[in-house]
């Protein structure tokens, strides 16, 4: 058989005094990038019981109250529980509506949080460090302050919770907070 490198044709011998280091080199490469992208490319959607994630024993829920009025600051509490031991880098994102804003405090979580902050004014995010045992409660709360000017009519909020499971590497899971998912600003 015949092989060409640099545009000179090489028999079969040739390439073996060449050496199989260099194609060594190339699949350890490659498998060092296809590694690296499981652990760092898109999150999946996961864990569910359909999925090769582990269980999950409660989805992220969502509670605030279903109807307020312009002006008025209320309370959203999010609760979920860990999946699996080893549960672990675990951040709650929570967008309220533009132009709302978001007021938060590591204290006012249990566990309390690692990490609170407003990255923008209606964005909270939470980070715990863990690693947590399986059946952790987590509970979180944040205050929403509503505009003075905010029109009648019905809201969205949207959120989720990321985090890995041990041992590392590991790919992270992301879990979409339900229930609870608009409110109504009464006129």
């Amino acid at each position: 058989m015949k092989y060409t490198r640099d545009d000179k044709v090489m028999s079969d011998g040739e390439l073996t005094r060449l050496g199989a280091w260099p194609l060594r080199v190339v699949l350890i490469v490659g498998l060092l990038a296809a590694l690296l992208a499981v652990g760092c490319g898109e999150p999946i959607n996961g864990p569910s019981n359909d999925d090769n994630g582990p269980p999950v024993s409660d989805q992220p829920v969502r509670k605030m109250p279903d109807l307020v009025k312009a002006g008025d600051e209320f309370e959203i509490t999010v609760t979920f529980t860990s999946p699996a031991d080893g549960f672990h880098a675990i951040g709650l994102t929570e967008i309220a509506p533009a132009n709302w804003s978001v007021t938060l405090d590591v204290a006012w979580n249990n566990p309390e949080a690692t990490l609170a902050r407003s990255p923008e004014p209606e964005k909270a995010e939470y980070i715990w460090e863990g690693p947590y045992p399986f059946g952790q409660e987590f509970t979180v709360v944040y205050k929403v302050k509503v505009p003075a000017d905010a029109e009648p009519g019905t809201y969205t909020f949207g959120g989720s919770l990321r985090y890995y499971i041990e041992p590392h590497p590991a790919p992270f899971y992301e879990k979409e907070i339900t229930e609870d998912i608009t409110v109504t600003v009464s006129s």
